[in-house]
């Protein structure tokens, strides 16, 4: 028995050496794509916004859609992306585990509910758009938006913006689609949103070119993807790893505050001024 006895500090230390190798290698996160096993298939989400999310040929393309593949894929998991409207995105994204949602305008609020991986694209400006002509409306702020009813998408950025401002008359919409259609109709005075989204339906032939102009700026945005409160902290760390591992190898730009597409897609052309195939120019 004594030879046996003789072994068992030796067993002990390498049980607890190959305990220590384990704790460490969980602190550090995932090496590369190859350790993904156990990893759950996330679900990818994103609503319909060109350039940025969008579906061709019935496949989900656009640029912010690119960096979130580029992490997927560096960080190695499998996943499904679909599009949906914005409000019921954003629902899904409070409500279900191993969900990732893009391209998510973060602020103070969500960072509270939502664990932020990064930004996906340059920042965006946010404008109050009116139809032209409107000489009574002049906006030296946004606190002059005030006097006027305002349509902006449901549960967005732009809305907790109005909100938290106490603007009077809000029409939060569905789809930003309505918000054009009650500017049309005269049910609003100002639609808050982005120049990049009045040109997308200016392309899409929802908005007639030039009918739409800005009155004034609201706030900066900046874009970013995010994991819904239930999923697992350990894929959240996976996913930043991966993030942070592109830009430093130069596989993603460090993405600031200034737009990728400025005020200028309204007259230029989205697809001209903003990369794309070659469509019709948005005109006045």
């Amino acid at each position: 028995m004594q030879p046996f006895a003789a072994k068992r500090p030796a067993a002990r230390l390498a049980c607890a050496a190959l305990a220590l190798w384990s704790v460490l290698a969980a602190a550090c996160g995932p090496a590369s794509a190859d350790d993904s096993a156990g990893m759950p298939r996330l679900q990818v989400i994103a609503e319909s916004w060109y350039p940025y999310s969008y579906e061709e040929d019935g496949v989900v393309r656009g640029r912010a859609t690119e960096t979130v593949r580029k992490v997927l894929a560096r960080a190695g998991f499998d996943y499904d992306i679909e599009l949906y409207p914005w409000p019921r995105a954003y629902r899904m994204a409070q409500e279900r585990k191993n969900l990732l949602i893009y391209a998510m305008v973060k602020t103070p609020a969500r960072e509270k509910i939502f664990q932020f991986v990064g930004q996906v694209m340059e920042g965006d400006k946010m404008y109050f758009f009116g139809n032209k002509g409107r000489e009574d409306i002049k906006l030296n702020s946004a606190e002059d938006a005030k006097a006027f009813r305002i349509a902006t998408s449901q549960d967005s950025a732009m809305m907790a913006f109005l909100h938290d401002r106490d603007f009077p008359e809000i029409s939060a919409v569905y789809d930003i689609q309505l918000g054009f259609k009650q500017l049309l109709y005269g049910r609003v005075d100002l639609v808050l949103t982005s120049a990049v989204n009045v040109a997308a339906h200016v392309r899409s032939g929802d908005i007639a070119p030039g009918s739409v102009v800005p009155y004034g700026w609201a706030l900066d945005a900046e874009p970013h993807m995010a994991f819904s409160p239930q999923t697992d902290p350990a894929v959240v760390a996976r996913m930043r790893q991966a993030y942070e591992s592109l830009v430093q190898d130069g596989g993603l730009p460090v993405f600031g505050s200034k737009p990728y597409c400025g005020m200028d897609v309204l007259t230029e052309g989205i697809d001209e001024h903003c990369g794309g195939e070659s469509v019709r120019a948005v005109e006045e």
